[in-house]
């Protein structure tokens, strides 16, 4: 396990280095030390390591994401503290991020599709789920899951890949934790109007 954790960082650095289309796999395995029968043991080629560096790191983020989705029971808390935890997320594995966001190259995409398809499905079942809920009571606006994820995490997701790709200023990482979450409550919330109609009809 150990070796095979280590070709996994070895791979992230060549990859954010050279990109997977440069890499080869004695570039993995001088980085880390690894014979040719142990890197063998664990991967079958460069492609596989790329993928699953790919998937781990979707599904550890994904795993965090949910979790911290679940401690929320009120729908903007839950709705900031989300945007929060993504920005916090980048901002302490940045490469990561980097990784997640700019390395999936189409050989690595094909190798990946269908676990990381598996993932997203149950990903956004539970999100959408999730947000559903908050719907039915009349706190938050019923929408489709595309228009939810543009509204609530679009902007945060957007910034942070500009982020990745510039000085990565935690200053300005820390500017967007004070705006950007409460600007995905707003986008997302029942407008006042619709809440005061409500009030008045349960009233009459």
């Amino acid at each position: 396990m150990a070796r095979r954790q280590s070709i996994l960082g070895a791979a992230l650095d060549c990859f954010l280095e050279k990109g997977v289309g440069a890499t080869t796999v004695d570039d993995l395995r001088h980085r880390c030390g690894a014979s040719v029968g142990s890197f063998y043991h664990h991967f079958t080629n460069k492609v596989e390591v790329a993928a699953v560096l790919y998937l781990e790191t979707l599904e550890s983020y994904q795993r965090a994401f949910l979790g911290e989705l679940r401690t929320h029971e009120a729908a903007r808390n839950g709705i900031e503290a989300a945007v929060r935890h993504h920005l916090r997320w980048v901002g302490e594995s940045p490469r990561l991020a980097s990784y997640l966001t700019h390395c999936r190259e189409p050989e690595v995409a094909e190798a990946s599709e269908a676990r990381a398809q598996e993932l997203n499905g149950a990903f956004f079942a539970e999100v959408l789920g999730w947000l559903s809920r908050h719907a039915e009571r009349g706190e938050i606006r019923r929408l489709a899951l595309d228009l939810y994820y543009a509204l609530w995490m679009g902007p945060a997701d957007e910034f942070t890949r500009l982020w990745l790709s510039s000085t990565q200023n935690p200053e300005r990482l820390a500017e967007a934790e004070t705006i950007l979450p409460p600007a995905a409550w707003e986008a997302l919330r029942t407008p006042r109007a619709a809440v005061a109609r409500a009030s008045r009809r349960s009233e009459a």
